[in-house]
């Protein structure tokens, strides 16, 4: 294997962190990867736990070996182990090669003493040989004898850009959490004004990385970071550090931002950028895969503080039509034009994305049953009053039919089940003839209504008392404050606007706290039974939200 300087130094470091996280996790004496370079014979880099090192040699294995390993991962006992110069030969060793027939690659695991494998440790071995492949797959070209590039090549092209990308970049996260001591880290692409792209993630703090754009200054500052730039997009890599940390990790971050750059632009060029990425590139909404992870992110955070979630899929009736007689063109303005609408008629925190086709999936988060119709019809009535280019000053109006669901508790891993509601709900309001919005709900997440708790109308009267004192208090430092401020000739006339606003709402407050604390203990547990009963009691669906 050919390889000087820099390029070098590289290779070595990133295989001597990946054997050394190899024989940590599976607790072994002497591991390898071995690349091919003619014949039998390979470039071999061997790592040893006794002396923490990783050396480069050449391999050769017998042809029956060879063609046993390429059908699935062998154990091998001495004196088959003689095969690996190692001195003394491994007592058992754990074998397996990757990219068909021709083993491009070979790893392999070794313990010194007789000891045996069990089910779990060779299943691990299994997954990180797996792992390593898609690691190493790009950087074979420079690691591999010219002659048995074809296996690559056909290797490569039998792969799934997307996921291989997400799953190498993975691997590579876990290399640096291993290597730093770390449970946070990201490797996140984002365009050129930031927006997140794709990316990899690890704990709480790594995964807020993929979420925002502008990150807390106070998460920010808790990583060592490393940027790479290309002229499309930025480079992250983060790892949470205390900060005295942070220098000697400087050469390990170089090498992970240095191996994630390839792995960015070798998957790039694999597939079309917009496979890859998380936004769809007609609408520059997220696209379907993106919402399936937000809406984990999503449901995770409405299970941890209690708020339901409704969802809204959304598909345009008949949007064929316009595709045939406007043209695809006009029809893909069309959808541009659908999704800009959506985006910009829900609250900045909702997901809006495009589904698929001219389908656009909506999550709205902290919203009820009731809330989520408002918005749907809302949605409606702007899709069907937006302005579509005319045939013959003939004018075309879209149809939207719609499929609603609602979860008050929902596990994040039961979210196909949820979306396996809107689809029932949208096929319902497509049989109805199309235009409606149709509600499907599992009493699998509506919990049951709990109950008040159970004490004394006194009990409650003195708490609403004390509650009312502990407002009052404040409310008439405020009040005094802005009537003393208000005896000022010389205010501004929108300072003065302003303080009167404070003060009208200052003295409805009062008054409210007031009209309870004079309430009789049994009006006041009525009144919190019934204010109990319209906060846990779902609406009934209008009739007038289901269209004509």
């Amino acid at each position: 294997m050919k390889l000087t300087g820099a390029e070098r130094q590289w290779v070595e470091q990133l295989v001597r962190l990946s054997l050394m996280a190899t024989a940590r996790w599976l607790k072994v004496d002497n591991c390898g990867i071995a690349f091919r370079q003619k014949g039998e014979s390979f470039s071999h880099f061997i790592f040893s736990s006794q002396i923490n090192s990783v050396a480069e040699t050449n391999l050769t294995l017998p042809t029956l070996l060879l063609s046993q390993l390429s059908q699935s991962p062998l154990l091998l006992r001495f004196p088959q182990t003689c095969f690996f110069p190692l001195n003394p030969p491994p007592a058992s060793v754990l074998a397996m090669g990757k990219d068909g027939a021709q083993l491009t690659m070979i790893f392999w695991v070794g313990r010194t003493h007789p000891m045996a494998w069990t089910d779990q440790e060779r299943q691990v071995f299994e997954l990180l040989g797996q792992k390593l492949s898609r690691l190493f797959l790009p950087f074979l070209p420079m690691l591999l004898n010219g002659h048995i590039l074809r296996s690559w090549l056909e290797a490569a092209a039998s792969i799934d850009a997307s996921k291989w990308l997400e799953e190498a970049l993975t691997f590579l996260l876990e290399l640096l959490l291993f290597a730093a001591g770390a449970k946070d880290g990201a490797i996140v692409l984002t365009d050129l004004g930031g927006n997140p792209l794709f990316g990899v993630a690890k704990g709480e703090d790594g995964k807020k990385w993929l979420e925002t754009r502008c990150l807390p200054v106070t998460v920010r500052q808790s990583f060592a970071v490393k940027s790479f730039t290309e002229p499309r997009w930025v480079g992250f890599v983060a790892v949470k550090v205390p900060e005295q940390m942070r220098p000697k990790l400087a050469s390990l971050l170089d090498i992970v931002a240095h191996t994630a750059r390839l792995l960015i632009s070798w998957g790039q060029q694999s597939a079309r950028l917009e496979t890859i990425v998380w936004l769809d590139p007609l609408t520059n909404l997220p696209n379907r895969k993106t919402f399936s992870v937000r809406l984990e992110s999503e449901l995770q955070r409405a299970a941890r503080f209690g708020y339901p979630i409704s969802l809204i899929l959304a598909d345009l009736d008949e949007f064929r039509v316009f595709n045939e007689t406007l043209g695809f063109d006009v029809g893909d303005q069309i959808l541009k034009q659908v999704g800009s609408l959506l985006r910009k008629s829900v609250r900045g925190y909702d997901l809006v994305a495009r589904y698929g086709g001219d389908e656009f999936v909506i999550a709205l988060p902290a919203t009820p049953l009731d809330g989520a119709l408002a918005v749907a019809e809302r949605l409606r009535t702007r899709l069907t009053e937006a302005e579509i280019p005319s045939i013959k000053d003939i004018r075309l109006t879209l149809r939207v039919s719609m499929g609603l669901t609602t979860a008050q508790q929902v596990d994040p891993k039961q979210a196909s089940l949820l979306l396996s509601l809107i689809d029932q709900a949208l096929a319902a309001a497509k049989a109805k003839g199309g235009g409606k919005i149709e509600v499907a709900v599992s009493p699998d997440f509506t919990p049951s209504m709990p109950s008040l708790p159970s004490v004394s109308p006194d009990f409650w009267s003195a708490l609403v008392q004390y509650l009312s004192h502990g407002i009052n208090n404040p409310l008439n430092g405020i009040l005094g404050m802005t009537q003393i401020a208000l005896m000022e000739t010389q205010l501004p006339p929108n300072v003065r606007e302003a303080l009167e606003q404070i003060e009208r709402l200052a003295l409805r407050l009062r008054e409210f706290s007031r009209y309870l604390t004079n309430l009789p203990p049994k009006r006041i547990k009525e009144e919190l039974e019934a204010f109990w009963q319209r906060m846990h009691t779902a609406p009934p669906l209008p009739e007038a939200l289901k269209g004509e």
